[in-house]
């Protein structure tokens, strides 16, 4: 994490700055909690409040550093610390965007890496925080699938929050001479203004709760707090009982790093702050003690003096380690650990502490922190791109499969398929792959003052309404080729992650979109719909009826004890009563072949088309039971299936057909494949039924 202050605490009154080893190894304590969490090992579970403890210590050395700086020289010396940090900080983080960059050139697909762009250049702006959370990123999901980025987001904050803090500081201390009861009193107020925040947000969405300065500020706080409170000295604290208390702080803040205690998120990051502090400011008021000497160790002590290079280091490496030789999270965690902290050794001796230690003209360290911001400027904007973008196939993907491993049959059968195929079908060169990415179809709704902008193709046949979330973007370019090709009128209520069940809540999503969708859903069936005059009404939606992910994040809207199952079963004869009430037909598409993979981004790292073949699942999900039900015992209700369209080749599935991808990702077919075919999927729409008498 980031290299603060190095474990250094002013003396009272002034004077020059009194290192202090201990604080070194509370970082490298920090700095393996993480690296724990990260790596899966489940006694670690609550090993992110290592980040908790950065933040606190980082404001407490900060805040000593500054105050050093205005008792010697009666002023903050901005420049002098705005360089400073630019020397610490923007060397090393340029230096692993880089590498880790070239690294998933080498290990992943580029449709894997397409989005890595935006989230390397919000790394290197120290806004990465509020990229991941306009992304709405679940930091707490598991897999191999994250952004190498990510860890990038503790440090946007720690910056944000001291382009502004010093300046705060420094007028808060000034206030203080006739007044000394201001300086904490701000502080104070912050803090539990951003708590409050925090508090706030973690009722409405937990990822602002994560991610977002304002909430996240109080850890800062406490640390600052702590260090204008120990510079006071408003209550004397003896050495013994400074000792104690780092001896209760550091085994209370290893249970809350662990799995022993069943807390949420932010109640653990409010404990690991307490614990933060009552560690810190023991150790910043004693030298003796069991924990003293552990944590002042030649090894903790350095490990901690090299953390920031670790914590930079670290994630990558576990996400390269996911890529070329999956391995059990104690192994895992054992590789980065070992891996991270010889690349923050080398970084912290031939990169960091050079530059660090070179002189600077006081007139030209805003031209320093100008040159250093620049740089970081212009390796986001011209050197990250092209690296992340290039369609270059991974040397390790194309040296192995590719695909998860298919069963013996699948495999032979696969095996059998090249036997008898005289030339294997190759990836074609030259593909668009960030524009197959990113087909995702159109996305429309509208309201009962402006029913008319719901439509998309005007015709002078039937009138039908696709309503869905992106299943539905993904099949509305087909339908609006089809509404030109025979005439009907087309209207969309399309809308992403808004399942088109009324009633159903998909809490994965902030509040702003979950409003949105309630809008789109059942204020919409009531007052647009019968505006609408539909003959057929089109629904398409995602499956959301995996238990292990969706029990806690699909709810009715109001609530009710319904299971999973139940709820999405009762929604969906809810709403096609509704819908059949309103004079209008049903036609509801089947759940797609998804796969254990993602086809595209596999195709983008091999040379034939049948490495990435997706086996046709052998269960039918259990929203299509729940469909094909209603369409058995409620009139005028139908499905249809296009998955015999897109797969003509069942069980196993090509990736590629007439040289076009079938997926989008691993649970979107591609809307040009879905184009390609539309005339077959008209017919399979015919004979379900549903178009009788209106065509």
């Amino acid at each position: 994490m980031e290299p603060a202050a190095r474990g250094r605490v002013s003396a009272a009154g002034g004077g020059e700055a009194a290192h202090l080893p201990s604080l070194d190894g509370v970082r490298a304590v920090a700095v393996y909690l993480v690296v724990l969490f990260h790596s899966g090992v489940s006694v670690a579970a609550g090993g992110f409040v290592g980040v908790d403890v950065f933040f606190v210590l980082s404001g407490f050395l900060i805040t000593n550093l500054l105050l050093q700086d205005l008792d010697r020289h009666g002023r903050i010396r901005f420049a002098r610390f705005y360089a400073r940090r630019a020397r610490r900080l923007l060397p090393a983080a340029v230096v692993v965007t880089l590498a880790t960059s070239v690294a998933f050139l080498l290990v992943a697909g580029v449709v894997e890496r397409l989005p890595f762009v935006r989230d390397a250049q919000s790394a290197l702006l120290y806004v990465a925080n509020w990229r991941f959370l306009s992304e709405q990123n679940d930091y707490f999901a598991t897999g191999v699938d994250k952004s190498p980025f990510l860890h990038f987001w503790s440090l946007a904050i720690e910056e944000q929050f001291y382009v502004v803090f010093p300046l705060l500081l420094f007028v808060v201390m000034r206030l203080g001479r006739s007044r000394p009861w201001v300086p904490l009193a701000t502080l104070l107020a912050l803090f539990g203004l951003s708590l409050s925040t925090e508090a706030y947000w973690a009722g409405v969405n937990t990822s602002h709760a994560y991610y977002g300065t304002d909430a996240r500020a109080y850890q800062l706080l406490a640390g600052c707090l702590l260090a204008v409170w120990l510079r006071q000295r408003q209550w004397k604290v003896s050495k013994a009982a400074a000792s104690a208390a780092a001896t209760v702080a550091l085994p209370a803040l290893l249970v809350v790093g662990s799995s022993l205690i069943p807390v949420g998120v932010p109640a653990r990051g409010v404990l690991a702050v307490a614990a933060a502090l009552l560690l810190v400011g023991g150790l910043a008021g004693t030298d003796r003690g069991a924990v003293h000497r552990l944590l002042s160790g030649r090894l903790p002590s350095y490990a901690g003096r090299i953390s920031y290079g670790t914590y930079l280091w670290h994630w990558p490496i576990i996400l390269v380690l996911a890529h070329v030789v999956p391995m059990p999270p104690l192994a895992v965690a054992s590789t980065a650990v070992v891996i991270a902290t010889l690349c923050a050794s080398a970084s912290y001796h031939l990169l960091e502490m050079p530059i660090r230690r070179a002189q600077v003209a006081p007139r030209l360290q805003w031209v320093q922190v100008a040159v250093g911001v620049t740089a970081c400027a212009l390796v986001a904007v011209i050197v990250v791109p092209p690296v992340l973008s290039s369609s270059r196939r991974p040397a390790v993907t194309e040296a192995s499969a590719a695909q998860p491993a298919l069963s013996a049959p699948l495999r032979s059968l696969a095996l059998s398929r090249r036997a008898t195929t005289h030339h294997r079908l190759r990836v074609p060169s030259g593909l668009n792959w960030s524009a197959m990415a990113n087909d995702f179809g159109p996305e429309r709704t509208c309201d009962a003052s402006d029913p008319q902008r719901c439509i998309v193709v005007h015709g002078h046949g039937m009138n039908v309404v696709l309503v869905g979330d992106s299943h539905g973007r993904m099949l509305a370019p087909a339908l609006m080729a089809l509404a030109r090709e025979h005439d009907f009128t087309l209207s969309l209520n399309v809308i992403p992650s808004c399942p088109w069940q009324a009633q159903l809540a998909n809490l994965s999503q902030p509040p702003a979109a979950q409003a949105h969708c309630n809008q789109a859903r059942d204020v919409w069936y009531r007052t647009v719909l019968p505006k609408l005059h539909p003959d057929l009404v089109v629904l398409a939606t995602y499956a959301r009826d995996d238990p292990a992910v969706y029990q806690n994040a699909l709810k009715r809207i109001g609530g009710s004890s319904e299971t999973l199952h139940e709820l999405i079963r009762n929604t969906t004869n809810e709403t096609l009563a509704r819908i059949t009430a309103a004079g209008a037909r049903a036609l509801i598409l089947d759940d797609i072949i998804t796969a254990d993979f993602d086809p595209l981004n596999c195709l983008s790292g091999v040379s034939y088309v049948d490495q990435c073949s997706v086996p046709v699942p052998r269960v039918p999900s259990i929203s299509d039971t729940f469909y094909k039900a209603a369409a058995k015992h409620m009139p005028h209700v139908y499905t249809f299936d296009v998955n015999h369209i897109v797969c003509p080749a069942a069980p196993l599935c090509s990736a590629m057909l007439d040289g076009i991808n079938v997926w989008r990702n691993d649970n979107h077919y591609s809307t040009h494949i879905l184009v390609r075919l539309r005339d077959s999927i008209w017919r399979t729409i015919t004979a379900s039924g549903a178009l009788a008498g209106l065509i």
